[in-house]
């Protein structure tokens, strides 16, 4: 004759030295458990623990987990009857959920997806205030849940929360590319999205100009647990002391690379947005002689009223190629993401390698060789600059030596 409490004598030898009382009475709830829907080995270990050694009159065990990304907690209370064994009394279930937390009382033969059911609709409004504290039974349930069923209701939210899921997984593998982070993460971001953590950190590193940085992002879910939102992360140059958390506003911040080029220091130019949330366009450098109350570096921003603009100097190079379709304006934009841009440039009518930066601190922009050494502009200009250069510097001269002339004429001068 089969068992009908799925016990396999082999599997009970050790227990011998247990009272099979209570050994018979935890095998009944943990089969009620299963036939509602619950298995989670954490909530049955947590009943063995009650009713074989702790052996209260009455308890609650609890346990959580997440349909898709919402938060699904539910609280058993046993109580023991005149036998000596315990007995499931009744169930509180709470699902977090779009506008907000839902729960309610179930009498112990609501199964799991029938709660859920009743939670998502959300319909708790009885002609009886008090009724919503007493355990819905069988009935009740039944009349809330028509005429659409259950089983329709649980592929609703499935399909609704899946399709919340997919987009926003979409939004954020966007948003990595967009930063700099390209696409190596989107695997191991849908896997934490899909065990629905409240929170979750990826790892990521890069190399630039043969300097290793490491990445830690920063992502977390919503106040109703329907989306994620990447909010920082924090950067570090690998074998140097210099580390930054760079902060994300409505899914834009500075990038992997302009994280680098800021920490080497040199600027970058974004858009920024004020507390009134109105936008402004501003050069910012890390400043590292001042950190904020967290520890971070604060970052010094040079606005339009600083004036800075770099193409007045870079108009004035001789640079070779940047009369080309598009070549200045690839110039330009590459000085405002913080490179260190490479050029060629007229010397003497010889060609020289220069390294180009912005330095809006200094209404300047930074030349070097490929040595590293500091440049004079000067030296580099078109021809037509520097004659107009020499021009300038014989007729100041002149007008330093013309006192001096008339004074040799005997032109009295008044002190």
């Amino acid at each position: 004759m089969e068992d009908e409490l799925n016990i396999d004598p082999r599997e009970t030898d050790h227990l011998d030295d247990y009272d099979m009382g209570p050994m018979m009475n935890y095998a009944r709830l943990k089969n009620q458990l299963r036939n509602l829907g619950f298995t989670d080995a954490s909530l049955l270990e947590s009943i063995w623990k009650k009713v074989i050694h702790d052996k209260p009159v009455i308890f609650t065990v609890n346990y959580g987990e997440f349909v898709n990304s919402n938060e699904f907690r539910t609280w058993f209370e046993y109580e023991q009857n005149h036998t000596g064994d315990y007995q499931l009394k009744h169930f509180e279930s709470l699902f977090s959920i779009g506008g907000g937390d839902i729960n309610r009382l179930f009498q112990p033969d609501i199964t799991r997806s029938e709660a859920l059911a009743v939670l998502y609709k959300g319909r708790l409004e009885f002609d009886d205030p008090l009724t919503q504290y007493s355990p819905m039974n069988r009935k009740t349930m039944e009349y809330y849940v028509e005429p659409e069923g259950v089983e329709k209701i649980i592929n609703q939210l499935l399909n609704t929360t899946n399709q919340m899921n997919t987009e926003n997984l979409s939004y954020l593998q966007k948003q990595l590319l967009n930063l700099g982070f390209g696409e190596k993460l989107n695997e191991e971001l849908e896997k934490n999205i899909k065990s629905g953590k409240k929170e979750f950190t990826l790892i990521a590193d890069r190399e630039y100009n043969k300097q290793n940085v490491d990445y830690i992002l920063h992502y977390k879910a919503g106040d109703q647990n329907d989306m994620y939102f990447f909010n920082k992360y924090d950067a570090s140059l690998r074998g140097k002391e210099m580390q930054q958390t760079f902060y994300i506003n409505k899914g834009s911040g500075v990038t992997a690379k302009e994280a680098y080029n800021l920490m080497e220091g040199r600027a970058v130019h974004k858009q920024l947005e004020n507390l009134e949330g109105e936008k402004y366009h501003a050069w910012i450098v890390i400043d590292k002689e001042n950190k904020t109350e967290n520890g971070n570096y604060k970052l010094r921003p040079f606005t339009e009223g600083w004036n800075y603009k770099p193409e007045r100097a870079i108009d004035k190079l001789a640079i070779v190629g940047i009369d080309e379709q598009g070549a200045r304006e690839k110039l330009m934009k590459s000085l405002e993401k913080g490179n260190r841009h490479q050029v060629t440039a007229m010397k003497d009518g010889k060609e020289v390698k220069l390294f180009l930066e912005a330095n809006p601190a200094e209404h300047r922009v930074n030349l070097t060789n490929w040595k590293g050494e500091a440049q004079q502009l000067e030296h580099y200009k078109k021809p037509e600059l520097k004659n107009d250069h020499q021009k300038d510097q014989k007729q100041a001269q002149s007008e330093e030596d013309a006192p001096a002339k008339k004074l040799k004429r005997g032109t009295k001068m008044k002190i």
